[in-house]
Order: C-alpha cells, then sequence, then structure tokens
C-alpha cells in the first residue's frame, strides 16, 4: 500500500522541519531522508531479516503502510534527568555511553510533551531537585516519563525516583499538577541500579491516574506504566489490519495474547462471537476490565498470567479456538509460548512484531511446525527510524469439526 496523497503532502514538507538536537541525538537516523525512501529502506530490513530463512522465501513484502503524521506523532516520552554544566538534561544516552543528550524540543514529540517538559524543567531548576547519579546511587530524579492523550488533550507526568521522600513528594506534584495541559502526576520508585527505567512502585500524586485515548470508536483507558501504542493514528491501521486477515465470524472463538489494555482485543469482539485477552501485567489487565465496561462489551474477558501458563489452562475449558492474535514485546514469542499457540490448534494466527528479526526467527519456527505464513504487511509506526512494524497471518491445516460448540450455540441466543 502507499500512503494517501495528504500523507505524503506533509511527510514531504515535514522532512524539512529542522531538528535542533541532530546530529547529536541518534534516536531518528532517518531524519531529513524523503519520506518515501524511509519507507523503502524499512520494507529491506524486513526483507534482509526474512532471507536467511528458506521457509520465508515466497513471502512478498510490499511497501510499508505510511503513518499519517511524520512528525508530532509520538505520545509518550521516556527521557534521563540529568545535571551538567548547561543545566538540567531531560534526554537520552549517546550509544555506547552514559552522555545524556538534551531532546526536551524533539519534533517528533507530541507538541504537548514538550509544552510540559518544559514546565517540569522549570519545577526541578526552581526547586534545585537532585538528580541521580548512577556512579554513586545519589540524588532524588532519575526519568522524567510524559504521557499524553491526543483525544483527551492532557499529559501525564510520571516522576521516577530512586527513594521516596512524602514531603518533596507533596510539593513538585502539587506544582506540576497546575501546568496546562497536565490532568495527573504519578511517582514511580525505582531504588535499582541499572538502565531499566520504571521500578514496579507506582504513587499517584493527584486524584486522576489515567489516560482516555480515543482509538477509532474505541475508548483505552490507561493507567502509569500500561503499555499503549506510542503512534496511535498509525496503530489504528495495524488494528483494522489485525481483523481483516483474522476474519473473526459471529460463532468463532479469539484469543489475543499480549492484550495489554485491550486494543486488538476489542477490535476482534466487534465481530468474533467471544474474545478472551491474555495479559501478564496485572495493571494493563485492570486497564483493560475497565475498557470492557467504558466501550460496552460482553463478550470479551482479561486473564492475568504469563502465556505460557494461562493459555493450556484457557484451552482446556474452550470447546475449540479459532484464531489467535499476539503483539509480544521485541524479543518475541518464547518457545513456551509457541507451543502453547500449536497446542490450541488454532486455523488463523495473525502475529504483530516490532522487530522483523524475532518475527523471521518465529514464523520459521512456526512454519516448520504446519503454520504456513500466507503474507505480510509492514507499517510505519515510527517515522525518521528505522523501527518497522509487521502484521503476518498464518494459517494452519483445515480442521473439519462437526460438534457444534458451546460457544456458537451461546453467541447465536445472544444474537
Amino acid at each position: 500500500m502507499k500512503p494517501s496523497r495528504s500523507t505524503t503532502r506533509e511527510s514531504r514538507s515535514a522532512n524539512h522541519k529542522p531538528c535542533p538536537h541532530y546530529p547529536s541525538c541518534a534516536s531518528c537516523p532517518l531524519i531529513g531522508t524523503a519520506y518515501g525512501d524511509q519507507l523503502d529502506r524499512k520494507r529491506e530490513r524486513v526483507g534482509a531479516a526474512f532471507a536467511p530463512y528458506p521457509r520465508l522465501a515466497h513471502l512478498e513484502v510490499p511497501r510499508p503502510v505510511g503513518s499519517p503524521r511524520a512528525f508530532g506523532y509520538r505520545n509518550q516520552a521516556k527521557l534521563v534527568a540529568r545535571r551538567a554544566q548547561p543545566g538540567l538534561l531531560l534526554g537520552v544516552y549517546r550509544p555506547g555511553t552514559h552522555q545524556v543528550v538534551d531532546i526536551s524540543a524533539c519534533p517528533i514529540h507530541d507538541p504537548l510533551i514538550n509544552t510540559v517538559l518544559a514546565g517540569v524543567r522549570r519545577t526541578v531548576e526552581r526547586r534545585q531537585l537532585a538528580t541521580y547519579d548512577e556512579r554513586t546511587g545519589a540524588g532524588w530524579l532519575r526519568y522524567v516519563v510524559v504521557r499524553v492523550s491526543h483525544w483527551q488533550k492532557a499529559a501525564q507526568v510520571i516522576l521516577v525516583v530512586g527513594e521516596r521522600e512524602p514531603s518533596l513528594e507533596r510539593a513538585v506534584g502539587g506544582e506540576l499538577c497546575r501546568l496546562r495541559g497536565v490532568s495527573s502526576v504519578v511517582l514511580n520508585v525505582n531504588p535499582a541500579r541499572g538502565n531499566v527505567i520504571l521500578g514496579e512502585q507506582f504513587i499517584p500524586l493527584t486524584r486522576e491516574t489515567s489516560l482516555i485515548e480515543r482509538v477509532g470508536p474505541l475508548k483505552l483507558k490507561s493507567r502509569a506504566g500500561a503499555f499503549l501504542q506510542a503512534n496511535i493514528a498509525a496503530a489504528r491501521r495495524v488494528y483494522d489490519h489485525v481483523v481483516r486477515w483474522a476474519e473473526p465470524k459471529s460463532h468463532e472463538i479469539a484469543i489475543d495474547i499480549y492484550a495489554g489494555v485491550g486494543a486488538i482485543s476489542f477490535w476482534l469482539a466487534g465481530q468474533a462471537g467471544r474474545v478472551f485477552g491474555v495479559e501478564e501485567s496485572p495493571m494493563a489487565v485492570l486497564d483493560a476490565k475497565e475498557n470492557i465496561r467504558l466501550n460496552g462489551f460482553h463478550n470479551v474477558r482479561f486473564l492475568c498470567g504469563a502465556v505460557e501458563t494461562v493459555l493450556p489452562d484457557l484451552a482446556a475449558r474452550l470447546d475449540r479456538t479459532d484464531v489467535i492474535t499476539l503483539n509480544p514485546p521485541r524479543k518475541g514469542a518464547s518457545e513456551a509460548t509457541r507451543r502453547a499457540i500449536l497446542a490450541c490448534a488454532p486455523s488463523r494466527v495473525v502475529y504483530v512484531s516490532c522487530d522483523p528479526v524475532t518475527l523471521a526467527r518465529d514464523l520459521d519456527w512456526f512454519a516448520a511446525r504446519g503454520y504456513s505464513p500466507i503474507k505480510v504487511q509492514p507499517f510505519d509506526l515510527f517515522p525518521q527510524t528505522e523501527h518497522v512494524e509487521c502484521v503476518v497471518l498464518l494459517r494452519g491445516c483445515e480442521r473439519i469439526d462437526p460438534r457444534p460448540s458451546r460457544a456458537s450455540g451461546r453467541a447465536e441466543k445472544t444474537q
């Protein structure tokens, strides 16, 4: 597919926008490259990842579907806080070093993020907050995370700190919640050494703790720490494609693994008889369950736990599984997860991946066990970067089961 004319026009002009952080920041290596050339490079990257696997040789890799916006699309920023000679830095590490490059005016961020970061900077400077030093483990503020909802035009600020300072937290939280556009402030406590950004403990500093984003017809509520795609407009194109290839029917059962707050699960639920979402994060499952009520679905259920544990138990309770969708992290699906998918014997699997290399590995594994990848479609969710998302349809051997499923009967009664 080719990007729309409006997308192409915007992208051509957008590629000439200056980036104040280039070339010090290496996060956007394709900035300045014509958008059509960026899409061609990403197509080549997917093809190169598939090339070592003979079982994938039949797959034709089309040009990626473009993003509606080439700049200003990213709805979240996770930045290191560091004091240096020029003053407070809010940015990312230079590759292979612990030197921080300030990117608080990044052009791929939603403009509200940069506005909020400017306010955070003023608060940190005014209060002379000590930033974390990974060499000594001293210092309070480690990272600043800003999430925004395009639909609400609201932002959430997450301060990642090394330890609790209750009086300081209240004062800083009160100041940040008065920034224009900020609807919630959350503290995250991460005392562990290393570069993992978020710890396990989230402490709300405001009454509001979530953002609600609109994705097509859906309203998706997510708390601090929950996963939501960073490019909502492009993600909607991915979800549409997943459902088109999954082809869920009103008498069928679909399972969505790595479900997050439920986006793909709800997309499937518009057509499937029953949908089960499986997600390991308890926080994301809480959001997903709230999203059931928020959107009025009655045929979706979410289960919390590791996929390789939950999926076999779920499959044992169901008559059959007709379609499985999965959207794993960058490392791909574990072998235990892949084996659990095979044990469910779905007729279709739709795999969404953010890493062509691990995707190719997993597709070859499935192909060797009777699930052939039929077609692939790349998507560009991160213009100006090398990242590329892919959707792949796999089909197994056709199964003939003359028994009507209990799920089918229930679905027909409720229609």
